[in-house]
This record gives structure tokens, C-alpha cells and sequence, in this order.
């Protein structure tokens, strides 16, 4: 299991994490991330300069210093999450962004079955995948209406489709934006504890996932 730490200042930027999310595996969707932390840095300190005299500009030398080195690497992190969010918008439906809807869709259905004490399976015949498939028939969900593809779907993305199930579930609440890191863990932790009745293997491996914790 990989570890993401995630500031105060980052949790402002949490959709972008889940774009970041949308990279096909964990090497890239940690490359992202790490591309998307050296954008934030880059934006803080913009922030902290804008409207600065110039007396202060002189007492923070160091300040500037730091910046002006860290400057390239910023840029080329830039250049390369932005291609990480043209990959998620995609175009006439084909981007990442869809199929990271799709996986997340199927985690809801995982996390119901175990809060119900049900543990139905994945690839039963009247399983998830099936309901899944079912209710996109029913929507006209194009990309998710035969198994084959929920299957790559859901195996390519279970490792970190807690996060945006958080978001989606606190999207509506009125506790603190930390509460999703919070919530995302504890969405983590059912997914990789609980296994169908029909198998001994978790809905999601461990070693598979990204676990998010808020910096102290």
C-alpha cells in the first residue's frame, strides 16, 4: 500500500487529487500526485508575494531563492498534470474521467453490499458487475454495459476509487473539508477488510491501494 500525505493547504485542492487518481496505475497516479503538489507549491507562493512591498521582497532573499530553484521542476510538473487533466476530460466521452465514474459507481454498489451484511460477489450471475451493467442499460451509460469492460474498469481504478467515493458522500454535508480524508480511510479500510461470501480474497487488495492522510 502506498501512503499520500495531503496539507491543509493541498486539501484545497482535492478534485485535482482525484484527477490525478484518473491515471491508469499507481506509479503514474503517484507521479500525478506529486506533479500536482509542486503546482500547489508554485500557487502558494505566488500568493504569498502578490501585493508584498518591496522592503519585504528584500528580507525574504532566501524566499526567492528557493523558488527560482525549484522554479523548473514546477514548470515541467505543470506541463505534465495538465496532460493528466486533458487525459481525464478527454473527448466526446472517452476520457479517463468516465471510467473513473464507472469504477467509483462500483465501489458505491461494494461498500451498500457490505454495510447490508449481504458480501455479494462481483461476476456472480445476479452479482455487482450485473446490477451494474443492468442500471447502465437502463441509463444508456455507453462503456459500461457488458462485464468485460466493468471488469478492466474495476480492476484498474479499485485502488483508489475511495477518494471519490468520500468526496461524493461529504459532498452534501456540512462537516469540514478534512472530514473526506477521514471518511476516504475509513472507505479504504471496508473495501480491503471484507470479502465476498463466495471468496476469501478482499473486494480490494491492500497492496493495491493509495491510502490519503492529513499532514500534521
Amino acid at each position: 500500500m502506498e501512503t499520500v500525505y495531503i496539507t491543509d493547504t493541498q486539501l484545497q485542492f482535492i478534485e485535482m487529487f482525484r484527477i490525478a487518481l484518473s491515471a491508469p496505475d499507481n506509479p503514474q497516479r503517484l507521479r500525478a500526485i506529486s506533479n500536482l503538489k509542486l503546482e500547489v507549491a508554485a500557487q502558494v507562493d505566488e500568493l504569498i508575494v502578490d501585493g508584498r512591498s518591496d522592503e519585504w521582497m528584500s528580507a525574504n532573499a532566501e524566499f526567492f531563492k528557493r523558488s527560482m530553484l525549484e522554479g523548473p521542476f514546477r514548470r515541467a510538473a505543470a506541463a505534465e498534470f495538465f496532460q493528466t487533466e486533458r487525459e481525464f476530460e478527454g473527448s466526446r466521452g472517452r476520457g479517463r474521467e468516465k471510467k473513473l465514474n464507472i469504477a467509483e459507481h462500483i465501489g458505491m454498489r461494494v461498500l451498500l453490499t457490505i454495510k447490508e451484511g449481504k458480501l455479494e460477489g462481483l461476476q456472480t450471475e445476479i452479482g455487482i458487475l450485473e446490477q451494474v451493467r443492468h442500471f447502465a442499460q437502463q441509463e444508456k451509460l455507453f462503456g459500461a454495459q457488458d462485464h468485460d469492460t466493468l471488469r478492466k474498469i474495476w480492476r484498474t481504478y479499485r485502488g483508489g476509487v475511495h477518494l471519490g467515493m468520500a468526496m461524493d458522500l461529504h459532498r452534501d454535508s456540512v462537516l469540514p473539508s478534512f472530514g473526506i480524508i477521514t471518511l476516504a480511510e475509513q472507505i479504504r479500510m471496508e473495501l480491503s477488510r471484507h470479502s465476498p461470501k463466495s471468496s476469501n480474497k478482499p473486494y480490494v487488495d491492500e497492496s493495491e491501494q493509495i491510502s490519503f492522510v492529513l499532514s500534521q
